[in-house]
């Protein structure tokens, strides 16, 4: 059953369904702090505000909660990676703290190196 739903952020019209395009984002962002869905473009910027928030004061307890929200089924732009200007996947640290370990590749925003020279 497809349900089209207003934005109330920006107020423009989106489908919803049973299995909606919102589960691939990490559930970081409680639909009762806007009263309903957020249309995709509103969705992802509150996303990435809230993320942006946790990365910047990184305490244990985040990261363990970070890394039990497990491997993301799919990847999202601008949330879990970026694409650098040749063309190659950046990850993000948001999403390297979701992998639950360093691969010790030396990736470009490698959280877990950043936590051992604290």
């Amino acid at each position: 059953m497809i349900k089209e739903k207003r934005c109330p952020n920006c107020q423009k019209a989106f489908a919803c369904t049973t299995e909606c395009w919102c589960s691939a984002f990490p559930p970081i962002v409680p639909i009762g702090e806007q009263g309903d869905c957020l249309c995709p473009s509103c969705l992802k910027s509150a996303i990435k505000a809230r993320i942006s928030s946790w990365m910047t004061a990184l305490t244990p307890q985040k990261i363990k909660t970070i890394q039990t929200m497990g491997k993301p089924s799919s990847l999202i732009e601008g949330i879990d990676y970026t694409i650098n200007d040749q063309g190659l996947f950046v990850f993000s640290g948001w999403y390297l703290l979701r992998q639950g370990k360093c691969c010790g590749n030396g990736c470009q925003n490698c959280p877990y190196h950043k936590l051992k020279e604290k």
